[in-house]
């Protein structure tokens, strides 16, 4: 019964006939805007989350395993890692890829200028799907072809030193005394991430094995890529618990970090974010709450002498409530598949086009990054329709204290 009589008030085309057009008309856009305020702040923090933490795993994995030495040290105190250890951690059942690396400090030196960072050598099964993405002059070389030692450096570093694809350099090593090595300029990449972007650059491992002097089994280190929808928490507590049992029986000494404790400063910022969208979220509830309450209270007192009449015909307090509920109901689901197709639409304007820029040198990416997904989307609706509903409770109330003999007289 409350539902019929909810849509003869609210009109079959949705014009809102059982309430003040004006008041029905800003509940409507209040709960559109604060919906699509709410969907835009988790999409883009939700991105911006996403695309850092691919480009931090993309040089430094989800997982490093690292000897106790790091920094220049690391250069004389390698971890060897046997292939049977590889292969034991690659069985693991959250770890989807096990990736040895070196990393040197080195000095790249032309005719114009020089610049100091560390080179990371990467072996056939390294990743090699992040830095290809990001190519953006040359190419990625065939590691299982080439012969001739090869550099991938960033925009940054080699627009400093007037390189190109193709071009020769010397990279130096400080060691017992300078060594040089002449390398060819395979490819340059930029990922938009300056803090690694200006301080690494990538070559091949069995270079600087050699400088180094260490065996093929010797390593800087280990990256360790999770199995996708593994956290890192569960994959740290399993790869440190097979570490633990081969360092007890080698005598190794490993660190095991993961991405985040490598750049806790960086993930530090994302956390500031997530608080940030909780109090978005909060005040455009609040504001769209604000707005609904009162909305609802103008089309009740505007309603005042239906609801007389329909208390005079019986109807109790509760079924009257009941039916501006409902009312209340079809107000902001229009509100809400408004605000949503709103926000949803300018989510995939923007990922698809990137028409609004970003400084990379702030904020580590060129443009704003959005991310959609089904599930956070369906959640934070029925939250946010829950509350509305909830809040409706409130000006509802008012109709146990209307009268039906001086309402039916109210104008």
């Amino acid at each position: 019964m409350e539902q019929f009589i909810a849509k003869r008030l609210y009109g079959h085309n949705g014009d809102s006939r059982g309430g003040s057009r004006p008041a029905s008309f800003i509940v409507t856009i209040g709960v559109a805007i604060g919906i699509a305020v709410m969907i835009l702040s988790l999409a883009i923090t939700r991105g911006f989350k996403s695309e850092i933490r691919e480009k931090v795993t993309g040089f430094t994995g989800d997982i490093q395993v690292q000897g106790s030495f790091s920094g220049t040290l690391a250069t004389e105190h390698p971890v060897a890692f046997p292939d049977s250890v590889l292969e034991s951690l690659r069985s693991v059942d959250c770890i989807d890829a096990v990736r040895p690396f070196v990393n040197k400090p080195c000095i790249i030196r032309t005719d114009k200028a020089f610049h100091g960072l560390v080179l990371k050598g990467i072996g056939r099964d390294c990743d090699q799907s992040f830095l290809k993405e990001h190519i953006v002059e040359g190419a990625y070389p065939e590691l299982s072809d080439s012969t001739s030692p090869w550099i991938l450096l960033s925009k940054e570093i080699a627009g400093s030193l007037g390189l190109s694809a193709g071009s020769k350099a010397d990279v130096h090593f400080m060691q017992n005394r300078i060594r040089m090595r002449r390398v060819t300029v395979a490819g340059i990449f930029e990922t938009g991430f300056a803090g690694y972007d200006n301080m690494t650059a990538v070559c091949g491992m069995d270079m600087l094995q050699k400088l180094n002097g260490w065996d093929s089994d010797a390593y800087s280190g280990l990256e360790v890529e999770l199995s996708e929808g593994i956290s890192a928490e569960v994959g740290y507590a399993d790869l440190r618990h097979e570490i633990d049992l081969w360092q007890d029986e080698s005598g190794q000494s490993c660190l095991v970090r993961t991405a985040e404790q490598i750049n806790s400063g960086l993930f530090a910022w994302l956390g500031i974010l997530d608080m940030n969208v909780w109090i978005i979220l909060a005040l455009m509830m609040g504001i769209a709450g604000f707005t609904m309450v009162s909305g609802l209270l103008i089309i009740i007192f505007e309603r005042t002498q239906t609801i007389g009449v329909l208390k005079s015909l019986g109807a109790g307090d509760r079924l009257v409530r009941r039916i501006f509920l409902r009312l209340a109901s079809y107000i902001i689901l229009k509100g809400m598949a408004i605000g949503n197709l709103v926000a949803v639409t300018l989510c995939l304007i923007q990922k698809y086009t990137c028409i609004i820029p970003l400084d990379p040198v702030n904020y580590y990416i060129d443009h704003v990054p959005v991310q959609l997904g089904l599930g956070w989307l369906v959640i934070l609706n029925a939250i946010m329709l829950a509350v509305s509903m909830l809040m409706m409770l409130i000006p509802t109330a008012i109709i146990s204290r209307i009268d039906p003999a001086r309402s039916m007289r109210f104008e």
